[in-house]
């Protein structure tokens, strides 16, 4: 190092003094010398310090042990070299430079008389942040799994027909107008209810937007079928913080189906990956909910055929129940008949017998009382006349009052048998179908082909059967 002697004044004869840009100078041509080419360096830079007017970047370095400073210092990073820098950066991380980031850099060790020592950033290694985004990932996954939270929500039960959606996405994301779309605007008129929770979706201040609406979707959790996170639109840039342990293990523990559709991201995240569901797009989540919808549709349409058939078999084996017994009861009501006519007849035979038993006794007795007075005739005739009367008149009482029984029996029995006529039937509502005039009964006496006659009240109906199933 040459260093220029200057002589002062005579008190200062003695002393050699040096210029304050003569040492400056010096330290500069030792750094100089010993600092020609640049270095790499592994440092925490606390803060980024970008100035958006000029475009240029100061940031500030730091190295700690257990928490202590170590070493700090401000650096620079030019305009040029920063744009090129954070373009490649995001191209190759998904994030784009930022505060508290530790990072692999290469700069030049530089030292100016006027403006000190200075490390100028000249690249930085994005391979170096991957490998520590990757390590985060994997620790948060491990953490998961060791607090068995990782496919807790997953082992949740989504709802047969799941409705009811609260949104967790930005009202201007074209995700989110996508997903929207697509629901409300079903080719098959399905009706979903929808309420948006508003929050920011990328970047380091995305995890705690996130959290605190899951939080308030937790508080009405009971109006909602599932939560849907919905991201799109908006590129690869900042999707780390969907590697967070706080806001995954958030939506692990969640109570009800979280399902995700974040983005078209080529790296699956931690959030993704513990949710119910994922959907690489907000698009394919939608048509997700539709099928849903559309499966439950075609097994209840299953059911009604089924529902359709039993119905027919109940009706039609009710009808040849009907027909059975209204066989039955007019051919009971025919024998009753016949057994209380005949009943009657031997009744009135009875009587006629009775009656000139009566006579000819009464005639024996009037003869043997001829022989008497003729007092004692008249008196016995007349008592005889009158016991007669009586006899008479009690016979045709207690017939009338039997005929009047009969005649009651035989209309309770007509009415009965009105209740049951297929024409009464009808009225109800009932049917029955024939086939070349015979009442149909079985399946196996139908064809394809044949003309169906279905019996309604006032009037049939004719078809042509098409088609048959067959019930087991």
């Amino acid at each position: 190092m040459l260093l220029i002697e200057i002589t002062l004044s005579e008190n200062s004869k003695n002393r050699n003094f040096y210029s304050l840009s003569q040492i400056l100078e010096s330290v500069s041509s030792v750094i100089k010398g010993t600092y020609k080419s640049p270095y790499w360096i592994k440092s925490e830079m606390i803060k980024l310090n970008y100035y958006p007017k000029s475009g240029h970047c100061y940031p500030d370095l730091v190295e700690k042990t257990n928490g202590k400073v170590k070493a700090q210092i401000r650096t620079t990073l030019w305009k040029g070299n920063y744009n090129r820098i954070n373009e490649a950066f995001i191209e190759k991380t998904g994030k784009q430079l930022g505060d508290n980031m530790n990072i692999l850099f290469l700069a030049e060790i530089k030292f100016d008389a006027v403006y000190g020592f200075s490390l100028n950033i000249l690249e930085i290694d994005a391979d170096y942040e991957l490998g520590i985004l990757a390590k985060e990932k994997k620790e948060c996954i491990n953490k998961l799994k060791l607090n068995n939270l990782y496919n807790k929500n997953k082992e949740l039960k989504l709802a047969l027909l799941p409705q009811r959606i609260a949104i967790i996405s930005d009202k201007t994301s074209k995700g989110y107008h996508d997903f929207i779309t697509i629901i409300d605007n079903n080719t098959r008129d399905y009706k979903y209810f929808h309420m948006i929770f508003p929050s920011l979706l990328q970047g380091d201040a995305a995890i705690g937007s996130m959290i605190k609406q899951l939080q308030a979707i937790k508080k009405v959790k009971h109006h909602f079928d599932l939560v849907a996170i919905i991201r799109g639109g908006g590129g690869e840039v900042g999707m780390d913080c969907y590697n967070n342990y706080e806001l995954a293990s958030e939506v692990a523990n969640f109570p009800i189906p979280v399902i995700t559709g974040i983005g078209h991201s080529t790296n699956e995240t931690v959030v993704e990956m513990i949710s119910h569901y994922n959907s690489i797009t907000p698009t394919d989540l939608a048509y997700l909910l539709q099928q849903k919808f559309d499966n439950n549709s075609v097994t209840i349409e299953g059911y009604q055929s089924v529902v359709e058939g039993f119905v027919q078999d109940y009706i039609n084996e009710k009808i040849n129940i009907l027909n059975n017994s209204y066989s039955y009861v007019v051919n009971r009501s025919k024998e009753f008949l016949a057994q209380q006519n005949s009943s009657i007849i031997s009744l009135k035979q009875s009587i006629i017998y009775s009656s000139k038993i009566i006579l000819s006794s009464s005639l024996n007795s009037i003869s043997k009382l001829s022989s008497n007075s003729s007092f004692s005739i008249q008196k016995r005739l007349s008592i005889e006349e009158h016991k007669l009367e009586r006899n008479t008149k009690s016979i045709d009482t207690i017939s009338r009052n039997l005929l009047i029984n009969q005649r009651q029996k035989l209309k309770f029995v007509e009415e009965k048998i009105e209740l049951v006529k297929p024409e009464n039937l009808l009225k109800k509502g009932y049917s029955y179908n024939t086939i070349n005039g015979k009442i149909v009964t079985d399946i196996e006496d139908v064809r394809v082909g044949d003309s169906l006659i279905t019996k309604i009240y006032k009037g049939e109906i004719e078809s042509e059967i098409y088609k048959i199933k067959k019930y087991d």
